[in-house]
């Protein structure tokens, strides 16, 4: 015997309450984030959500989704569920689900749809947010035209500019959010090449650098390893 359902089942396969009442952008249909939504001052420390059990004051620190993309399973599959555990943070970064260059352009630009909804949702939520710019291939830098001018904007680092390859397209990229975007701050989260940040440090845009975990735990080791070569001379 079927069992019939009470209510009405919705089928939301792509979480359309995420971006209810957002505006878009033409063609592409990108979620807007308003420039209200966003934070006016960058946190004192910022961690990866895989590390948040490292934060020791959440009211001033910043929560980031820097991590492998299968750590934001849980968040991405339910953003609703994960208001309140975000609440305590002083500021919360957008989602940064990879739009990798060797993926097909539609599949770039669904990953990045889906980090400016999640974003758009936690702002609407009352979560104080900061915009995650994140690019791909050229076919997806329409999606600029989503983020909010004149705010502090976010950029992680970690793993791209290592290659010189890699380094001048980052560059290049960050060129065209400095132009298009004119943010009042920029939030790193990794290293900070000058050149990779000339455009930016060459219009007097602040940068907000802070370490990720693999450069913290890379920097420890070399001072662990240096303590112990200091010891050894000692005895």
């Amino acid at each position: 015997m079927n069992k019939v359902a009470k209510a009405k089942f919705l089928v939301d396969s792509y979480f359309a309450y995420l971006i209810n009442g957002a505006e878009r952008t033409e063609p592409d249909g990108y979620p807007i984030i308003p420039k209200e939504m966003v934070a006016k001052e960058p946190p004192k420390a910022l961690f990866q959500w895989d590390r948040r059990r490292d934060v020791k004051d959440p009211t001033i620190s910043g929560m980031s989704f820097y991590c492998q993309d299968y750590r934001l399973v849980p968040i991405l599959s339910n953003p609703r569920a994960y208001v309140e555990k975000l609440k305590p943070f002083g500021v919360v970064l957008g989602m940064d689900l990879s739009p990798w260059d060797n993926m097909p352009l539609v599949e770039q630009e669904h990953n990045i749809f889906i980090n400016l909804a999640v974003t758009y949702y936690f702002g609407k939520q009352g979560l104080p947010i900061i915009p995650n710019v994140r690019l791909g291939i050229r076919g997806t830098y329409r999606s600029l035209e989503a983020y909010p001018k004149g705010t502090l904007i976010a950029i992680g680092t970690n793993g791209f500019t290592k290659a010189l390859s890699n380094r001048d397209v980052f560059a290049g990229q960050v060129g065209l959010v400095v132009e298009t975007l004119r943010p009042s701050g920029i939030i790193v989260y990794g290293p900070v090449d000058n050149w990779v940040f000339l455009s930016a440090v060459a219009q007097g845009i602040p940068i907000y650098q802070f370490e990720s975990f693999s450069m913290k735990r890379s920097r420890e080791r070399k001072e662990d390893s240096q303590h112990e070569r200091q010891q050894s001379l000692i005895r």
